[in-house]
């Protein structure tokens, strides 16, 4: 798999992975990591489990990438790793490896699967997770501003009623068991480490939906 450093990239194989993973507790993955924000703020709270920032978009990495990979006394934190993917495409090292999952208002492809319960999309999700793994999803369909993606322009706005009624059902046949589905409170969108929840928390767009889930493999 191709991992970010900066503005360097290199490819890490399983072996290697295992070996970095090996001291911590726990794995997690940050799926649409975006600039890897919400990746580093929980590796920096959460020393003790390694987290893995997984991104299509190799730049939007580069920032975070960089700074993980300074010294500590220089905001550097060996238990975040950023990984160039996509959630079409997870790389087998990947596979299996996260006891958590977090998809964080996501956009693009990776929104609009999991919006429309996508099989590759779903089966992508499923494929990080281990047995039993927690699965958080964060879900906004009007984050953008004009004008609006054609992409994203026709999708049903996500209620709690949404998720249960038509995700719930279709999640289940991943191996995606929804066990809790609300709207959330701007206070908790604001306190969110993402850019996208950061630009949220200025405006009062329909309220952020959140999904908790658990992976049976």
């Amino acid at each position: 798999m191709i991992v970010v450093r900066g503005k360097r990239t290199e490819e890490m194989g399983a072996a290697a992975l295992a070996e970095a993973i090996a001291p911590y507790e726990a794995v997690v993955v940050d799926m649409g990591a975006g600039d890897g924000r919400f990746a580093y703020r929980y590796a920096q709270e959460r020393p003790g489990r390694f987290v893995i920032g997984v991104d299509p978009v190799r730049e939007n990495l580069r920032e975070l990438s960089a700074k993980a990979a300074r010294k500590p006394a220089r905001g550097g934190l060996p238990n975040v790793l950023y990984v160039v993917a996509s959630i079409e495409q997870v790389p087998q090292e990947l596979r299996g490896i996260a006891g958590e999952i977090y998809v964080t208002l996501p956009w693009g492809s990776l929104m609009r699967g999991i919006i429309l319960a996508d099989a590759v999309v779903l089966e992508g999700l499923a494929s990080l997770a281990k047995d039993g793994a927690a699965l958080h999803i964060v879900l906004n369909t009007r984050i953008f501003d004009d004008p609006v993606p054609l992409d994203v322009r026709d999708l049903p706005e996500v209620t709690p009623e949404y998720a249960r009624d038509v995700l719930a059902p279709a999640y289940v046949l991943h191996g995606i068991e929804m066990s809790g589905v609300r709207f959330m409170d701007a206070d908790e969108v604001a306190a969110i480490s993402t850019t996208w929840a950061k630009r949220l928390s200025h405006r009062a767009p329909p309220r952020s939906v959140a999904i908790e889930a658990v992976v049976r493999r």
